[in-house]
């Protein structure tokens, strides 16, 4: 009758896993659910900031123009040069004070409004602290990668950091909060 040898001594008991390495894999990532969630909730609070040019564009100066609706030749109330430029004026600023908070916002905290509805945060891949507001505002001007076709949204589903293109570009992950 033999006797099996006894196994290699470790420093890890019977039954115990070892730790995790690496930053990411030590941190609890966002699903792709909540990051989804996230996103949507940002956009719509952008729309906050542009609601003084949406109120423009009903409520500025109008005056009759001649317009085709229907194939037919029609007088439509529109706004005036003057309104235009009002719109499109508080339309940019809002653009940029939206960027401007939610760069310092995501850059300090990892949360603006709706990751923070969402339960998430934007925090640095190898460090899992702050990205600051330089990499939060490189970030968001990078998911314009992440829009074509939709291909880097969807990556998160597959990827095993959960990152899209934007976030492995700038070296940022998504976490619960």
């Amino acid at each position: 009758m033999s006797t099996m040898p006894p196994p290699p001594p470790s420093s890890i008991p019977p039954g115990y896993q070892p730790y995790p390495t690496g930053a990411a894999s030590a941190m609890n990532l966002a699903s792709w659910g909540a990051r989804v969630g996230g996103y949507i909730l940002n956009y719509l609070s952008s729309l906050l900031f542009a609601l003084p040019a949406i109120i423009a564009f009903f409520a500025g100066p109008r005056e009759y123009q001649e317009c085709t609706i229907d194939g037919k030749a029609e007088l439509c109330k529109l706004p005036t040069s003057q309104g235009w430029g009002i719109i499109i004026v508080l339309g940019v600023v809002a653009g940029i004070a939206f960027i401007v908070m939610y760069s310092k916002a995501v850059g300090s905290t990892g949360q603006f409004w709706g990751h923070k509805a969402a339960g998430v945060r934007i925090v640095d891949a190898n460090t899992g602290g702050p990205i600051g507001a330089g990499k939060a505002f490189g970030r968001y001007l990078l998911h314009i990668l992440d829009g074509i076709c939709f291909l880097g949204y969807l990556w998160p589903l597959w990827d095993k950091k959960r990152q899209t293109f934007a976030d492995k570009i700038v070296g940022t992950v998504s976490v619960r909060a």
